[in-house]
Order: C-alpha cells, then structure tokens, then sequence
C-alpha cells in the first residue's frame, strides 16, 4: 500500500510577520523630490530631448536628401545617356549616308517611315537627319503638323557643335513644336567629307512623372537659372532667385524682366526655403548639385515637417520620462521599507519549499521500490504453481526412496539403503537451489550499482521460468558467449527485469505453432552489453509500439496483466545507465533490445 503524506502550509506562528516600520519620515524626502521633478525637471527634460531630437532629425533629414539628390541625378544622367549611342549608330548606317549623297524622294520617305519606327521604339521626341547646310531631309514626325522635314536648324548650337567637333548636346524649346526637350547630335562622314547630321530629341516627361512619385520638390535650371524640368508644372520656365542662399527678408524677390521668378523665401536659414501652397506657407530643406557634363543645376526640396514633429514627440517623451523617474524614486522609496522583510519570507519559504521536495521524492522513491517488489511478489504468485511442481516431485521422490530404505534395512542390505540415502541427499539439494532462487528473486533491491554476470541472470531467469515454459510446451534457445559477460546493474532487478522478458516472450508464443524464444547476448565494440529477446509470436502492432513502456498499458487479455511490467523493467534498466527498447523482427515477432554499459571482469 503507498503511503502518503498530506502538505498543508505552515503555520503562520512559524513565521512572524515582519516589523512595520514608520513612514512619514521616510517619504518626506521622496515627495519633495517627486514635486521638483515634475515642476522642473519635466520641462527642462523637455526642451533638451525636443534640441537633442531636432538636431538628430535635421543630421538625419540631410542624410536622408543628400542620397534621394544623388539618386536624382543618376536618374537624370541616365535619362541623357539612355538613347546617346542612338544618333551615333545612324551615322554608321548606309541608308542615312545614301540619303546625304543622293536625297531622292525614295531614299527620303523610307528613311522617313524608319527613323518614324525607332523614335516611337525608343519613346524619343524626335529623330531626323539634317545635311550639311542644316536642312532636315527625312524626320520621325514627317507626318505630323509640326514636321522638321524642311525645316532649316542649321542656327541651332547642337548642329553647329556637330558639325565642328562631331557632337553636340544642347537644352532648347522647340521652334517648331514649341516643346522642350534635350538635342544630341552626331555628324555624319563619307570618305573624309562632312555630309550631314544625325539629331535626336528627347523629352523629360517620364523623368518627370517618376520624380512626381517620390516625397520631394524637384527642379532642373539651366546656365541662366531658368527652370526646364520639375515635378511642379507652375515652376516651370521660372527663374531661381537672384541669390542663393535666400536671407532676410522673407518674401518673394521681385520678378525679372519678362521671366517670373520662383515663389521661394527666405525659411529660416541658409539652406531653408518657404514655400506658399494653398494658403499656408510650408519650409523644405534646399540642396543643390551641378550635374557632370552639363551647364545644368538638379535642385531638390524636401519637406522639414517631420523635424518638428520628432522634437514635439521628443518633448512629450522627455517630460514623460522625467514624471516617470520621479514617481519610479517615490516608488523605490517606498519600496525599500518591506525589501528586506519580503526577502527574509521568500528565503524562509525557499527553505520550506525544498524541504517538502526532498520529503516528496523520498516519498516518491520509497512508493516506487514498494510498487517495484509488488509486480515481483506478483511474478512469483504467477510462477507458484510451477514452482510447487517442481518441489512436488523431489519430495515424492524423497517420500518413495525413504519408504524403500525401511524395507531395505529389514532385509539387511545396507548398501542399497546408502544408496537411497544418497538420491536422498540430491534431491534436497535440487529442492535447496529452487528455493535459494525464489529467496534471492523476492528480496529487495539494494539499490547501489556494481558488477553483474549477464550470462548467468539470463541462466537463472530461465532457471525459475523452467516449470512454466515446459508447462507451455515452450522452447528457449540461448546464444551466450562462452566467457562471462559483466555489466553495471543490480543482480536482483537485472534477473526480474529478465524473468518479465522472457515470460512475456512465453505468453506471446502460447497456442502457436512454433513456441520458441531465442535470447542472444553479444559485446559491442563501444563498451555495451547487449542483450536481445525474440519470440515467434504474432509481433505488436505499430500504434502500440510507442506507448509499450506507458504504465497501465498492456496488450493482454483483461485480468493477466497490470501493464506494469515493461514500464518498470524500462526504469530499472535506465537507472543502470543502459536502454531498453521494442520492435517487430523482419521475419516475425517481437523483439526486445537490452543495452548495458560493460564493466570490468571480477570474480563473483
């Protein structure tokens, strides 16, 4: 029967309740410090994180502009570069040069439908051909109202730059379709004779529409400071202030003569502008770069809101974190007078805590080794009627043989009566090592680990399974090796962990045809012994496999089995530093796999 204790909390008389000590005095102090913190400290706490954010926000805003500037300007140079070779390659081709050697009405209208096909390819403005005297021959738009073909660009610097250096690049508004955009030139050549030039003409609106994606104001101006590219359609062909950086004061500059200026102000330092838009005047960061290659300046202004933002939320944070501190110092305050006491009753109840632990596991361990030796009586009720057959027959045996030594010594022959006497004296002895087995099965386990004879726990458990599995008409082949095999274990439990082994692989066999259990013991080369028990039963079924070692599980018929058995057996031999596992052999059965670390030989 387990015996069990009942943990019921200790008396509070144990442990007196810790002293309580006066207050006022200690939170004098704290209050005064609470109320300066929140008079004082949280407005200065204040306008410090609101610089301290405004500073960070401004470095990072910069950062931030300085990259998106760049990024700009390498979008703007790629939109340049992106049909440059274009005009180049037209040079080299023969129809453009048959065309400036021979401008017959069929030359021109097939290079009209080809450089017609290559523009709206590209997505290019305009591509036309021009001769040597600036006369446009054939042209992309020569269907359109506004066709160059005709038209005379030889004034133009674009054509004036080709013709003398072989390129030329130049922004211009059309004067013919009044549309902006950015000319490349290249010059065409025959046997060292100038024959003409190749133009392409490309718009800035999908640049444009792409910039308008982003968060900031862009703006590109010429030489003369006249804006030709922007994401503000009211800026465009406006003229930057005379100065830049603006100052004081902080109103438009007055427009130019025949050009309107752009509406900027002066926004509160050398690198801020205002902006008037829909009533209210907004302040952007002004960053400028000179882009390669060009007379042109890519501006770009990016809105300043979210500085002010961060520092009005930095100011709200630092206010709150200084009323946080002073309430966090009152707080401690008051904590400290019950710090000590509170630490003094978790030690003590620590103390308790792993005084009932070690009860319970003593408890816990003392109803293990009980319910262990109840399945071992348990076996040995089940072994009894095997065992009282075997003591039977040697006394029936002892009974017959004193019976015949009697009438022996009547008739006066001594030597068959020692005879007798000495079958005897053999029988006793048979019936001593029965009973020498069952005394050593049943008595407890000491619990200390030491060397232990594999090979003759398998012979002994086999010994006191004997009645039973001739009664079962049972055979047990053993493999052993012919020297003895020692393991760490315990002699008791490693021949009950057996006995539940081998009798379970009897009771898998019983009513079959083939009522054979073979048990292999072998040395591994990594220092284990390693025991093994197969039977020729019907084997376990897959989803039972998993819960075999469960206690209470069993796969017997109602009323054989607790299905304590293997779990316990499990235990035991895990306590021995070994494993005990379960499968199904591959040509029928079950078999059960015993590993114990080795030890070192030792006589018994």
């Amino acid at each position: 029967m387990l015996r069990t204790k009942a943990i019921t909390p200790t008396d509070s008389t144990t442990h007196p309740r810790p002293r309580q000590r006066p207050f006022v005095g200690l939170l004098a102090e704290p209050l005064q410090l609470l109320l300066l913190m929140l008079v004082v400290g949280a407005p200065v706490a204040a306008a410090l994180a609101a610089m301290w954010a405004a500073a960070v926000a401004s470095t990072t805003l910069r950062e931030d502009a300085t990259t998106q500037l760049a990024i700009y300007e390498a979008n703007l140079r790629g939109e340049l570069e992106r049909h440059a070779a274009v005009p180049l390659a037209l040079t080299r081709d023969s129809d453009v040069v048959e065309l400036l050697q021979s401008p017959d009405p069929g030359r021109v209208t097939r290079m009209n439908r080809k450089l017609e096909e290559l523009a709206t390819a590209l997505g290019a403005s305009a591509l036309y051909v021009m001769d040597h005297a600036g006369l446009t021959l054939a042209a992309s738009n020569w269907n359109t109202a506004t066709s160059f073909v005709g038209q005379n660009f030889a004034y133009r610097p674009y054509f004036r730059m080709a013709i003398a250096s072989g390129e030329g690049h130049h922004f211009a508004l059309g004067t013919t379709s009044f549309v902006p955009g950015f000319y490349t030139a290249h010059r065409v050549m025959a046997e060292n004779r100038t024959l003409g030039a190749v133009v392409l003409k490309v718009g800035f609106e999908r640049l444009e529409r792409t910039w308008r994606l982003g968060p900031d104001k862009v703006a590109v101006t010429d030489r003369d400071g006249m804006v030709f590219i922007t994401t503000e359609d009211s800026w465009r062909y406006h003229a930057l202030p005379r100065r830049l950086p603006l100052s004081l004061p902080s109103t438009p500059e007055p427009a130019r003569e025949e050009t309107p200026n752009l509406p900027w102000a002066f926004g509160g330092g050398a690198d801020r502008i205002a902006v008037r838009e829909d009533g209210a005047e907004r302040r952007y960061l002004l960053l400028s770069a000179a882009v390669p290659g060009g007379d042109w300046t890519l501006h770009t202004l990016t809105g300043i809101a979210p500085v002010a933002e961060w520092a009005q939320v930095a100011g709200l944070l630092g206010a709150a974190l200084a009323a946080l501190a002073g309430l966090a110092a009152y707080a401690v305050a008051q904590r400290r007078t019950t710090l000590a006491d509170r630490l003094a009753m978790q030690e003590t109840a620590r103390v308790e805590l792993e005084r009932r632990v070690a009860e319970a596991t003593a408890e816990l361990r003392e109803a293990e080794n009980e319910l262990t030796q109840a399945v071992k009586l348990a076996a040995l009720g089940q072994m009894s009627a095997g065992i009282a057959h075997e003591i039977n027959q040697p006394l029936a045996a002892i009974r017959s043989f004193a019976d015949n030594a009697v009438v022996l010594l009547d008739r006066g022959r001594p030597e068959a009566v020692r005879g007798n006497l000495a079958e005897i004296a053999g029988l006793t002895d048979r019936m001593a090592a029965i009973t020498r087995q069952l005394k050593g099965f049943a008595r407890r386990a000491s619990g200390t680990l030491s060397p232990v004879q594999v090979d003759a726990a398998v012979e002994q458990a086999v010994s006191l399974l004997g009645s039973r599995l001739r009664r079962d008409a049972v055979t047990v082949e053993t493999d052993l090796p012919g020297e003895p095999v020692w393991a760490m274990g315990e002699d008791v439990r490693l021949q009950q962990v057996l006995v539940n082994l081998i009798g379970n692989a009897a009771d898998a066999v019983r009513g079959r045809p083939q009522r054979l259990v073979r048990i292999l013991l072998t040395c591994s080369g990594d220092g284990e012994a390693i025991l093994s028990v197969r039977d020729t039963g019907t084997g376990i079924r897959e989803e039972d496999l998993p819960r075999l070692f469960v206690p209470f599980f069993t796969t017997k018929e109602a009323g054989e089995g607790l299905g304590l058995g293997l779990s316990i057996s499990h235990g035991i031999v895990e306590e021995f530093g070994g494993s005990l596992t379960a499968a199904n052999h591959p040509d029928g059965g079950a078999i059960f796999t015993l590993r114990l670390k080795r030890a070192e030989q030792t006589a018994r």
